[in-house]
């Protein structure tokens, strides 16, 4: 009897040994051996970087700063709400206008909303389409702002010199009496003394009011008008190049 018991055991643990091998991974849920394994199918889970790397990527890339820079809680204009209205959304300051954007090279390059008959509508301020953002300056550009002589004769008009205190190009006559023969290039600079450099946003404020400073020769200005810059339309700058008024 006691020989028959051990040899039905014996024959119990040869099936049970043949499942376990038959069976391969299944087994790892329970047991001490399930705990290596285990840990091992979690770890490949976690470092799967299609589960985490996009997301954690996009997070990063909401948080870049608003354009307007500085503190974000603080409102960026005294006149403009702090994100884009959407257009035809109820507005109460008659005529005031908004920037949402950075392109302080070229206004055309941002949106612009004005506040029309109690109501938000798109506004285009200048007569130039977009521009793209200016590169360093060629070798060809005066070596600083100071070295600029405006007025002064020069030949190649698509040359066009950024520096701290304005941007200055080898420009064809923009006013007075028609030339026949289109008259010679000279250096002119924008804006004029007195004015900030980079263009700033419309709608963001200012303090010394009348101030007009001409961005686009013959075609945008901005004026300090309300404690905040708004855009206006330029039919023709003066020649030597934008003027500004203390």
């Amino acid at each position: 009897m006691v020989a028959r018991h051990l040899v039905r055991s014996l024959g119990l643990l040869v099936a049970l040994t043949a499942l376990t091998v038959s069976c391969g991974g299944a087994v790892y849920t329970t047991g001490p051996a399930s705990g290596d394994s285990g840990s091992a199918d979690t770890g490949s889970i976690d470092a799967s970087p299609g589960d985490g790397g996009p997301h954690d990527s996009g997070g990063t890339e909401g948080s870049v700063p608003d354009a307007s820079g500085g503190d974000s809680s603080a409102p960026w204009s005294p006149v403009c709400p702090d994100t884009q209205p959407a257009t035809g959304s109820s507005c109460s300051t008659e005529n005031v206008q908004c920037e949402y954007g950075d392109s302080w090279w070229s206004v055309s390059c941002d949106p612009v909303v004005q506040c029309q008959s109690g109501h938000w509508g798109t506004f285009q301020p200048s007569f130039e389409p977009c521009s793209a953002k200016p590169g360093p300056n060629s070798a060809q550009c005066p070596s600083t702002y100071a070295a600029v002589s405006q007025g002064s004769s020069c030949t190649d008009t698509s040359l066009s010199c950024v520096y701290e205190q304005g941007e200055c190009s080898c420009q064809m006559p923009l006013g007075g009496p028609v030339q026949i023969d289109g008259g010679s290039a000279y250096w002119g600079c924008e804006p004029g003394q007195g004015c900030p450099f980079p263009r700033p946003r419309i709608g963001a404020a200012c303090s010394d009011e009348g101030t007009s400073c001409t961005y686009e020769a013959c075609s945008y200005a901005q004026t300090c008008q309300g404690g905040a810059w708004q855009g206006q339309e330029e039919a023709c700058a003066t020649p030597g190049g934008g003027t500004g008024s203390p």
